[in-house]
Protein backbone atom coordinates (compact mmCIF):
# COMPACT_ATOMS: atom_id res chain seq x y z
CA UNK A 1 0.00 0.00 0.00
CA UNK A 2 1.10 3.25 -0.90
CA UNK A 3 -0.63 6.59 -0.88
CA UNK A 4 0.29 10.21 -1.11
CA UNK A 5 -1.24 13.45 0.48
CA UNK A 6 -0.04 16.61 0.98
CA UNK A 7 1.70 17.70 4.29
CA UNK A 8 -1.08 20.38 5.81
CA UNK A 9 -3.80 18.01 5.42
CA UNK A 10 -2.26 14.59 6.97
CA UNK A 11 -1.04 16.96 9.39
CA UNK A 12 -4.53 18.37 11.14
CA UNK A 13 -5.97 14.93 10.70
CA UNK A 14 -3.05 13.46 13.01
CA UNK A 15 -3.53 15.63 15.27
CA UNK A 16 -7.12 15.29 15.64
CA UNK A 17 -7.06 11.61 16.56
CA UNK A 18 -3.73 10.76 18.24
CA UNK A 19 -4.76 12.45 21.57
CA UNK A 20 -7.11 9.14 21.63
CA UNK A 21 -4.28 6.80 20.93
CA UNK A 22 -3.11 5.13 24.43
CA UNK A 23 0.28 6.66 26.08
CA UNK A 24 0.51 4.31 28.82
CA UNK A 25 -0.97 0.76 27.96
CA UNK A 26 0.56 -3.01 28.14
CA UNK A 27 -1.10 -3.61 24.68
CA UNK A 28 1.63 -1.39 21.45
CA UNK A 29 -1.08 -1.78 19.35
CA UNK A 30 -3.56 0.94 21.10
CA UNK A 31 -0.32 3.25 20.79
CA UNK A 32 -1.12 3.50 17.12
CA UNK A 33 -3.20 5.11 14.69
CA UNK A 34 -4.50 2.35 12.35
CA UNK A 35 -4.37 3.73 8.38
CA UNK A 36 -6.50 2.47 5.88
CA UNK A 37 -8.31 2.84 2.58
CA UNK A 38 -11.94 3.66 2.56
CA UNK A 39 -13.40 4.46 -1.20
CA UNK A 40 -11.01 5.69 -4.61
CA UNK A 41 -9.21 8.49 -3.03
CA UNK A 42 -10.20 8.87 1.01
CA UNK A 43 -7.31 7.49 3.49
CA UNK A 44 -9.31 7.09 7.17
CA UNK A 45 -7.12 7.39 10.41
CA UNK A 46 -8.13 5.71 13.43
CA UNK A 47 -6.90 5.63 17.26
CA UNK A 48 -8.69 4.58 21.01
CA UNK A 49 -7.24 3.81 23.96
CA UNK A 50 -10.42 1.49 24.64
CA UNK A 51 -12.68 4.56 26.30
CA UNK A 52 -12.65 6.92 23.56
CA UNK A 53 -11.93 6.35 19.83
CA UNK A 54 -11.65 8.51 17.16
CA UNK A 55 -11.58 8.22 13.28
CA UNK A 56 -11.11 10.98 10.35
CA UNK A 57 -10.68 11.18 6.66
CA UNK A 58 -7.76 12.62 4.69
CA UNK A 59 -8.52 13.10 1.07
CA UNK A 60 -5.10 11.61 -1.54
CA UNK A 61 -3.76 12.08 -4.29
CA UNK A 62 -2.72 8.87 -5.07
CA UNK A 63 -3.71 5.56 -3.84
CA UNK A 64 -2.02 1.78 -4.65
CA UNK A 65 -3.38 -0.79 -2.67
CA UNK A 66 -6.19 -1.71 0.18
CA UNK A 67 -3.74 -3.43 2.84
CA UNK A 68 -3.96 -1.19 5.97
CA UNK A 69 -1.30 -0.64 8.48
CA UNK A 70 -1.20 0.37 12.26
CA UNK A 71 1.89 2.63 13.02
CA UNK A 72 3.07 4.71 17.04
CA UNK A 73 1.35 7.41 16.99
CA UNK A 74 3.25 9.76 18.87
CA UNK A 75 6.68 8.93 16.28
CA UNK A 76 4.17 9.07 13.08
CA UNK A 77 2.91 12.98 14.08
CA UNK A 78 6.26 14.21 14.90
CA UNK A 79 7.83 12.98 12.33
CA UNK A 80 5.04 14.91 10.34
CA UNK A 81 5.15 17.91 12.19
CA UNK A 82 8.84 18.65 11.20
CA UNK A 83 8.60 17.80 7.43
CA UNK A 84 8.41 20.90 4.92
CA UNK A 85 5.29 21.97 3.14
CA UNK A 86 4.46 19.79 0.46
CA UNK A 87 3.60 16.12 -0.61
CA UNK A 88 4.63 13.46 1.48
CA UNK A 89 4.80 9.71 0.37
CA UNK A 90 3.44 7.01 2.78
CA UNK A 91 4.93 3.60 1.46
CA UNK A 92 4.95 0.12 2.80
CA UNK A 93 7.59 -2.21 2.31
CA UNK A 94 7.16 -5.58 3.74
CA UNK A 95 7.13 -4.66 7.50
CA UNK A 96 7.78 -1.20 7.46
CA UNK A 97 6.16 2.24 6.79
CA UNK A 98 8.66 4.56 4.84
CA UNK A 99 7.74 8.25 4.98
CA UNK A 100 9.54 10.63 2.14
CA UNK A 101 9.28 14.19 1.30
CA UNK A 102 11.60 15.58 -0.24
CA UNK A 103 15.28 14.90 0.50
CA UNK A 104 13.88 13.28 3.97
CA UNK A 105 13.07 9.12 4.41
CA UNK A 106 12.20 8.01 7.58
CA UNK A 107 11.78 4.19 8.36
CA UNK A 108 9.21 3.14 10.99
CA UNK A 109 8.25 -0.37 12.12
CA UNK A 110 4.14 -1.75 11.64
CA UNK A 111 2.29 -3.34 13.69
CA UNK A 112 -0.74 -5.70 12.46
CA UNK A 113 -3.76 -4.26 11.77
CA UNK A 114 -5.57 -7.43 12.31
CA UNK A 115 -4.82 -7.01 16.38
CA UNK A 116 -6.66 -3.65 15.87
CA UNK A 117 -9.85 -3.03 18.55
CA UNK A 118 -13.12 -2.56 16.04
CA UNK A 119 -14.39 0.63 16.42
CA UNK A 120 -18.55 0.41 16.42
CA UNK A 121 -20.49 3.93 15.90
CA UNK A 122 -23.27 4.98 18.31
CA UNK A 123 -26.92 3.85 16.45
CA UNK A 124 -30.43 4.68 18.23
CA UNK A 125 -30.81 6.82 21.65
CA UNK A 126 -30.76 10.86 21.80
CA UNK A 127 -29.89 12.43 18.95
CA UNK A 128 -29.54 16.49 18.18
CA UNK A 129 -27.27 19.09 16.14
CA UNK A 130 -24.81 21.63 18.25
CA UNK A 131 -23.13 24.33 16.65
CA UNK A 132 -19.06 23.04 16.70
CA UNK A 133 -17.67 26.82 17.69
CA UNK A 134 -20.39 26.95 20.43
CA UNK A 135 -19.40 23.37 21.90
CA UNK A 136 -15.65 24.66 21.74
CA UNK A 137 -16.42 28.10 23.55
CA UNK A 138 -18.70 25.62 26.34
CA UNK A 139 -16.08 23.26 26.68
CA UNK A 140 -13.54 25.84 27.01
CA UNK A 141 -15.45 27.94 30.07
CA UNK A 142 -15.67 25.14 32.15
CA UNK A 143 -12.93 21.78 31.55
CA UNK A 144 -10.04 23.98 33.91
CA UNK A 145 -12.74 23.53 36.67
CA UNK A 146 -12.55 19.83 36.54
CA UNK A 147 -10.83 17.68 39.09
CA UNK A 148 -7.41 16.62 37.86
CA UNK A 149 -7.13 13.48 40.02
CA UNK A 150 -8.70 10.51 38.19
CA UNK A 151 -9.12 9.09 41.08
CA UNK A 152 -12.39 11.44 41.94
CA UNK A 153 -14.33 9.42 38.67
CA UNK A 154 -17.59 11.42 39.68
CA UNK A 155 -15.84 15.27 39.23
CA UNK A 156 -12.58 14.13 36.77
CA UNK A 157 -14.75 15.13 33.51
CA UNK A 158 -17.67 17.00 32.37
CA UNK A 159 -20.60 16.75 33.25
CA UNK A 160 -23.60 16.90 30.10
CA UNK A 161 -26.89 17.26 30.70
CA UNK A 162 -29.83 18.29 27.81
CA UNK A 163 -33.06 19.68 29.74
CA UNK A 164 -35.84 22.00 29.11
CA UNK A 165 -33.83 22.86 25.26
CA UNK A 166 -30.98 23.41 26.80
CA UNK A 167 -27.65 21.43 26.79
CA UNK A 168 -25.78 22.35 29.76
CA UNK A 169 -22.23 21.40 30.82
CA UNK A 170 -20.87 21.08 34.07
CA UNK A 171 -17.69 21.18 35.25
CA UNK A 172 -16.30 21.17 39.53
CA UNK A 173 -13.58 20.05 41.72
CA UNK A 174 -15.17 20.96 45.03
CA UNK A 175 -13.88 24.12 45.63
CA UNK A 176 -15.43 25.71 42.47
CA UNK A 177 -18.17 25.04 39.61
CA UNK A 178 -18.21 25.94 35.82
CA UNK A 179 -21.49 25.98 33.82
CA UNK A 180 -22.44 27.17 30.24
CA UNK A 181 -25.49 26.10 28.32
CA UNK A 182 -26.78 26.85 24.84
CA UNK A 183 -30.29 26.52 23.31
CA UNK A 184 -30.70 23.23 21.63
CA UNK A 185 -33.33 21.25 19.43
CA UNK A 186 -34.17 18.05 21.37
CA UNK A 187 -37.67 17.27 23.93
CA UNK A 188 -35.81 14.62 25.77
CA UNK A 189 -34.41 15.14 29.20
CA UNK A 190 -31.19 13.25 29.72
CA UNK A 191 -27.55 13.40 30.59
CA UNK A 192 -24.67 11.88 31.11
CA UNK A 193 -20.68 12.46 32.46
CA UNK A 194 -17.30 12.17 30.12
CA UNK A 195 -13.62 12.01 31.57
CA UNK A 196 -11.35 14.79 31.26
CA UNK A 197 -9.39 13.09 28.78
CA UNK A 198 -12.48 12.11 26.64
CA UNK A 199 -12.86 15.90 26.65
CA UNK A 200 -9.37 16.73 25.60
CA UNK A 201 -9.96 14.56 23.00
CA UNK A 202 -12.62 16.25 21.76
CA UNK A 203 -11.56 20.12 22.29
CA UNK A 204 -8.44 18.60 20.07
CA UNK A 205 -10.10 17.02 17.55
CA UNK A 206 -12.73 19.60 17.12
CA UNK A 207 -9.50 21.93 15.85
CA UNK A 208 -9.48 20.11 12.50
CA UNK A 209 -13.36 20.65 11.80
CA UNK A 210 -13.50 22.86 8.19
CA UNK A 211 -17.75 23.09 8.70
CA UNK A 212 -19.75 24.15 11.72
CA UNK A 213 -22.58 21.62 12.51
CA UNK A 214 -21.86 18.58 14.44
CA UNK A 215 -24.21 15.84 15.68
CA UNK A 216 -24.14 14.41 19.12
CA UNK A 217 -25.67 11.06 19.49
CA UNK A 218 -25.92 9.45 22.92
CA UNK A 219 -26.86 5.85 23.29
CA UNK A 220 -27.51 5.54 27.29
CA UNK A 221 -23.61 4.31 27.15
CA UNK A 222 -21.88 5.58 24.63
CA UNK A 223 -21.33 9.21 23.29
CA UNK A 224 -20.83 9.66 19.55
CA UNK A 225 -19.62 12.95 17.61
CA UNK A 226 -19.65 13.52 14.13
CA UNK A 227 -18.72 16.12 12.03
CA UNK A 228 -16.66 17.14 9.17
CA UNK A 229 -15.34 13.29 8.50
CA UNK A 230 -14.88 13.33 12.12
CA UNK A 231 -16.22 10.53 14.60
CA UNK A 232 -15.35 10.39 17.77
CA UNK A 233 -17.16 7.93 20.22
CA UNK A 234 -16.18 7.96 23.92
CA UNK A 235 -17.83 5.65 27.04
CA UNK A 236 -19.85 7.37 30.07
CA UNK A 237 -18.62 7.58 32.94
CA UNK A 238 -20.17 4.93 35.43
CA UNK A 239 -20.39 7.59 38.57
CA UNK A 240 -23.50 10.26 39.82
CA UNK A 241 -21.85 13.68 39.10
CA UNK A 242 -23.07 15.38 42.26
CA UNK A 243 -26.22 17.61 42.23
CA UNK A 244 -24.82 21.53 41.16
CA UNK A 245 -28.53 23.05 41.34
CA UNK A 246 -27.66 23.01 45.47
CA UNK A 247 -24.80 24.84 44.91
CA UNK A 248 -26.26 27.51 42.42
CA UNK A 249 -27.36 30.41 45.31
CA UNK A 250 -31.02 31.07 45.55
CA UNK A 251 -30.77 34.57 46.14
CA UNK A 252 -27.90 37.88 47.02
CA UNK A 253 -27.05 40.19 49.85
CA UNK A 254 -24.38 41.95 47.99
CA UNK A 255 -23.49 43.12 44.16
CA UNK A 256 -20.30 44.17 43.03
CA UNK A 257 -20.29 45.62 39.43
CA UNK A 258 -16.42 46.14 37.81
CA UNK A 259 -14.52 46.56 34.70
CA UNK A 260 -13.38 43.14 34.10
CA UNK A 261 -9.81 43.74 32.85
CA UNK A 262 -8.97 46.27 35.95
CA UNK A 263 -9.92 43.11 38.48
CA UNK A 264 -8.49 40.68 36.95
CA UNK A 265 -5.33 43.00 36.65
CA UNK A 266 -5.13 43.69 40.34
CA UNK A 267 -6.14 39.64 41.52
CA UNK A 268 -3.27 38.90 39.36
CA UNK A 269 -0.68 41.17 41.10
CA UNK A 270 -2.27 40.90 44.46
CA UNK A 271 -1.25 37.02 43.91
CA UNK A 272 2.15 37.86 44.17
CA UNK A 273 2.25 38.36 47.72
CA UNK A 274 -0.62 35.31 48.23
CA UNK A 275 2.10 33.12 46.84
CA UNK A 276 4.51 34.12 49.62
CA UNK A 277 2.12 33.87 52.32
CA UNK A 278 -1.19 32.28 52.86
CA UNK A 279 -2.35 31.94 49.47
CA UNK A 280 -5.48 33.40 49.78
CA UNK A 281 -6.74 37.03 49.13
CA UNK A 282 -8.94 39.25 51.21
CA UNK A 283 -11.88 41.31 49.29
CA UNK A 284 -13.05 44.26 51.54
CA UNK A 285 -16.23 46.14 50.18
CA UNK A 286 -17.16 48.69 51.14
CA UNK A 287 -19.25 51.40 49.35
CA UNK A 288 -18.57 51.58 45.50
CA UNK A 289 -14.65 50.62 46.91
CA UNK A 290 -13.61 47.45 46.55
CA UNK A 291 -10.20 46.38 48.48
CA UNK A 292 -8.18 43.18 47.64
CA UNK A 293 -5.47 43.01 50.18
CA UNK A 294 -3.01 39.64 50.36
CA UNK A 295 -0.31 39.60 53.56
CA UNK A 296 3.05 37.36 54.03
CA UNK A 297 4.48 37.63 57.24
CA UNK A 298 7.47 37.38 55.74
CA UNK A 299 7.53 39.24 52.55
CA UNK A 300 4.62 42.18 53.45
CA UNK A 301 1.13 42.40 52.08
CA UNK A 302 -0.57 43.80 48.64
CA UNK A 303 -3.28 46.25 48.80
CA UNK A 304 -5.59 46.82 45.11
CA UNK A 305 -8.53 49.03 45.10
CA UNK A 306 -10.99 49.30 42.10
CA UNK A 307 -14.00 51.33 41.89
CA UNK A 308 -17.30 49.44 41.37
CA UNK A 309 -21.03 49.97 41.48
CA UNK A 310 -22.17 48.14 44.84
CA UNK A 311 -25.77 47.03 45.54
CA UNK A 312 -26.56 45.74 48.99
CA UNK A 313 -24.45 44.94 52.30
CA UNK A 314 -20.66 45.18 53.08
CA UNK A 315 -18.60 42.21 52.68
CA UNK A 316 -15.32 40.86 53.69
CA UNK A 317 -15.03 37.65 52.24
CA UNK A 318 -11.36 35.67 51.34
CA UNK A 319 -10.75 32.98 48.52
CA UNK A 320 -7.74 31.21 46.42
CA UNK A 321 -6.36 34.00 43.92
CA UNK A 322 -5.95 31.20 41.39
CA UNK A 323 -9.76 30.28 41.15
CA UNK A 324 -10.68 33.62 40.92
CA UNK A 325 -8.06 34.50 37.96
CA UNK A 326 -8.53 31.70 36.20
CA UNK A 327 -12.40 32.53 36.07
CA UNK A 328 -12.06 35.83 34.99
CA UNK A 329 -9.73 34.75 32.25
CA UNK A 330 -12.82 32.97 30.52
CA UNK A 331 -14.69 35.95 30.94
CA UNK A 332 -14.84 38.25 27.42
CA UNK A 333 -17.28 40.93 28.55
CA UNK A 334 -16.24 44.14 29.38
CA UNK A 335 -18.15 44.42 32.73
CA UNK A 336 -18.47 41.38 35.02
CA UNK A 337 -20.50 41.33 37.90
CA UNK A 338 -19.52 39.56 41.59
CA UNK A 339 -22.77 37.98 43.17
CA UNK A 340 -22.25 37.57 47.19
CA UNK A 341 -24.65 36.18 49.70
CA UNK A 342 -22.62 36.13 52.74
CA UNK A 343 -18.65 35.49 54.05
CA UNK A 344 -18.98 31.89 54.30
CA UNK A 345 -21.15 31.27 51.36
CA UNK A 346 -20.46 31.16 47.53
CA UNK A 347 -19.44 33.47 45.07
CA UNK A 348 -21.27 33.32 41.85
CA UNK A 349 -19.19 35.04 39.19
CA UNK A 350 -21.24 36.38 36.17
CA UNK A 351 -20.08 38.40 32.63
CA UNK A 352 -22.70 41.55 32.40
CA UNK A 353 -25.29 41.35 29.66
CA UNK A 354 -24.45 37.46 28.21
CA UNK A 355 -26.57 34.48 29.44
CA UNK A 356 -25.50 31.34 29.24
CA UNK A 357 -22.34 30.62 31.33
CA UNK A 358 -21.64 31.28 35.23
CA UNK A 359 -18.76 30.72 37.72
CA UNK A 360 -18.85 29.39 41.48
CA UNK A 361 -16.57 29.89 44.02
CA UNK A 362 -16.30 28.63 47.69
CA UNK A 363 -14.51 30.88 50.14
CA UNK A 364 -11.95 30.73 52.57
CA UNK A 365 -13.37 30.72 55.70
CA UNK A 366 -11.77 33.91 57.63
CA UNK A 367 -9.71 33.61 60.88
Amino acid sequence: MNFVVERNEILTRLEAVSGAAASKTVKPILSGIYFSVKGESIVQLTATDLETAIKTEVKAKHIDGQDGFVVDAKVALEIVRNLPEGEIIFEIEETNLIIRAGKSRFTLPTMDPEEFPNVETTTGGVEFVVSVSAIELMIDRVIFCAARDEFMRNLNGVYWEFEGGFLRLVAADGFRMALAEERIDVSVDDHFLLTLKSMRDLQNSMKSAMSDEMKIVYDGSRVGFYFDGTEMVSKVVDAEFPDYKRVLPKSFKSRVRLYTSNLSDAVRRASIAARLGSDSIKLDIKDELLRIIARSPDHGEAIEEIEGKKEGDNLVIAFNPRFLSESLRKIDTEEVELNFVDSNSPLQINPIDVQGYTYIIMPIRLI
